[in-house]
């Protein structure tokens, strides 16, 4: 038998391990070559902590406690490999190999390694509390070597709870009593859990405090030191409780509440999430912070609530005003204003007295409007650079405005569209197709094209040609015209009217004849004149060519 006793602050205890081979010659053939390699292992580390315990006995001070943690530190690496042995043993048993000594062996190691690893942890916790006692007692600048001392002594800690559920599965998996082990895992985690929740929930209140400190105070490098060491702890909490949770599943244990408390600090989205306790529970929490919240502000928000209603309301009757007025105003200069820019102006007015009061009414939630108009330049140059074909068709529709070239009620050709003008915005002009079609033209396609206003002059000339025959009288023709002419009542005196003969063509005598008409009535002119002329002429005996060919038919003898 190999008895190796090991020191612990002055306790003594001792586990007694079968030798691998000599010690035990009816199941020394047993044993599997990697499962000879761990008991190896185990017997060799086991042998470290012995000497361990004469340096322990012989040192004192800081050695001493140095010598005591290095020894719990192989007492754990003895229960990792004793856990991972059990494995291979079992897989051993399940090929059909005998192992019943080796299951002795481990079973032994693993009981009496369950107190000592439970009294590791136990001492480490109670580390973890003095140091932070200590911490907590010296000023901010002093605390960064506790705050080492106890990511160190927690990760440590951390490591020990997972092999005492490593043990506690192996004991379990060997048939062995695991009673006394659950309670202790079960007491040990939950409270491990609490008291890490607690300290994030203080972290959290703690750099909060701090962050509010540093917007007064910018400049002071202490207090962002102290923000930063403060993450730096909050960050290795959420780590330890992350890794409580996960053994506490592995256990069995109720996580929802702590999984919970790790979402609303990290936000990350995992699988812990993925849970009907712990989204019923985020629910709760928040369904109960908007009832809080309510109850708290819910007065204070209405009002405020109210008075932006109260305040857009006064602002759109201002602006109605502010249209009016403006409306007014260009009517008493008589100025020479088209209808578009008259209609733009009024609507620009309009438009910024709402956003005016809009600006006033967001002041009364406390929006700063100075960084509110700096963020909304900065956010127009980029959407400007973005949009750069709308900004052209924006340029376009002001220097529309500018230099007038149509009206709304205009006959308009330009773009490829042919129609009245209907409506125009800073962007596009609205067309109506003599068909009653609605084209929306972008301004800047118009700006860049001829534009031709059919019906920017009052009067209008009305050409025509009719073309007489080479046997009518000529002199009587143009009385005829100008008779006719005469009779129109839309055709105007002034300017004076053209009937010419113009042309000599091949089977006519071709008048132009060229009244005057207002724009309104160029095409009643039009139709009227043709009409007639042809109702005449047809009186007068005077007759209209119209092209004719001969066909003559030779015969070959």
């Amino acid at each position: 038998m190999l008895a190796v006793a090991v020191f612990f602050g002055g306790a003594l205890f001792t586990i007694e391990a079968q030798e691998t081979r000599d010690s035990n010659p009816g199941t020394q053939g047993d044993t599997a070559p990697e499962s000879n390699d761990r008991f190896t292992l185990i017997e060799e580390t086991l042998q470290e902590i012995e000497i361990l315990k004469g340096e322990i006995e012989a040192a004192s001070g800081g050695d001493r406690t140095i010598l005591e943690s290095r020894a719990r530190e192989k007492i754990l690496e003895v229960a990792e490999t004793t856990c991972a042995a059990a494995d291979d043993l079992l897989e051993r048993e399940s090929d059909g190999e005998d192992v019943s000594g080796d299951r002795q062996r481990i079973a032994g190691l693993l009981q009496a390694l369950s107190p000592r690893i439970h009294d590791y942890i136990d001492r480490l916790s109670a580390a973890l509390g003095e140091i932070r006692d200590r911490r907590d007692a010296v000023p901010p600048e002093e605390q960064a070597e506790f705050d080492e001392q106890l990511i160190a002594i927690s990760t440590r800690l951390d490591q020990g709870l997972a092999i005492s559920l490593e043990q506690k599965d192996a004991m379990e998996s060997l048939g062995l009593d695991i009673e006394s082990e659950r309670e202790f895992l079960e007491t040990t985690f939950g409270g491990r859990a609490e008291l890490l929740a607690g300290r994030i929930s203080l972290g959290e209140e703690w750099t909060a405090g701090l962050e509010r400190r540093i917007q007064a105070d910018p400049e002071n490098a202490q207090l962002k030191g102290e923000l930063q060491a403060a993450n730096a702890r909050l960050e290795r909490f959420t780590e330890s409780l992350d890794l409580t949770i996960q053994l506490m599943d592995d256990l069995g244990m109720e996580t929802a509440q702590y999984k919970q408390q790790l979402f609303q600090v990290t936000g990350e989205i995992t699988t812990n999430l993925f849970s009907r306790k712990v989204l019923a529970g985020l629910a709760r929490d928040w369904a109960q912070r908007l009832v809080d919240w309510i109850s708290t502000n819910g007065a204070q928000i209405l009002l405020k609530i109210a008075l932006f209603l109260l305040i857009m309301l006064g602002f759109k009757v201002l602006s109605r005003i502010a249209r009016r007025l403006v409306k007014k105003g260009i009517a008493a200069s008589h100025l020479d204003v088209s209808n578009l820019l008259e209609r733009t102006a009024v609507s620009i007015t309009g438009t910024l007295v709402m956003i005016f009061g809009f600006l006033v009414a967001l002041s009364q939630f406390g929006v700063e409007v100075g960084p509110l108009l700096a963020g909304l330049g900065v956010a127009g140059f980029i959407v400007g650079f973005a949009l750069q074909d709308t900004l052209s068709n924006f340029a376009a529709g002001v220097m529309i405005l500018l230099y007038r070239p149509y009206d709304v009620g205009d006959l308009v050709e330009t773009a490829g569209a042919s129609g009245t003008v209907s409506d125009m915005s800073l962007v596009a002009t609205t067309i109506l197709t003599l068909d009653h079609q609605t084209l929306v033209v972008p301004n800047s396609k118009i700006w860049g094209d001829v534009i031709k206003n059919v019906t920017a002059q009052k009067i209008r000339r009305v050409d025509m040609v009719f073309g007489i025959s080479y046997s009518d009288d000529i002199p009587h023709a143009e009385g005829v015209l100008n008779d006719i002419l005469d009779s129109h009542p839309m055709v105007l005196d002034e300017p004076e009217r053209m009937i010419k003969l113009h042309n000599l063509g091949e089977s006519s005598v071709d008048f132009v004849v060229r009244p005057w008409a207002k724009t309104e009535d160029y095409w009643d002119v039009y139709w009227d004149v043709t009409r007639e002329v042809k109702m005449r002429f047809d009186a007068e005996k005077i007759s209209i060519p119209f092209p004719q060919q001969d066909v003559h038919l030779f015969e070959n003898k």
